[in-house]
């Protein structure tokens, strides 16, 4: 009698458990807002490409009295010979 009273406070546990790991994970948001990495780090939008990438991680160039920040070199490429380009004409 006493092997299944502990048997079924064993079981109501993993059952509880279970129920307490999905509800975690289903309240979990998928991922972290835009504004910030996990490791709190500001997030910035590339003008060229649209996407967000870390501050640190970021390219960055001074136009003027206005930094931007793009993801790779090849987006600051682009937006330098769009700019240069729309400026010539």
């Amino acid at each position: 009698m006493l092997v299944r009273l502990i048997l079924l406070l064993v079981v109501g546990f993993l059952i509880y458990t279970v129920f307490q790991a999905l509800k975690q994970a289903i309240n979990r948001p998928s991922s972290p807002p835009p504004e910030k990495t996990v490791r709190g780090e500001n997030m910035v939008q590339d003008p060229e490409c649209g996407i967000y990438v870390p501050q640190g991680d970021a390219v960055s160039l001074q136009a003027g009295k206005t930094l931007h920040h793009f993801c790779s070199n090849a987006c600051r490429d682009k937006f330098l010979t769009r700019t240069y380009k729309d400026q010539k004409t």
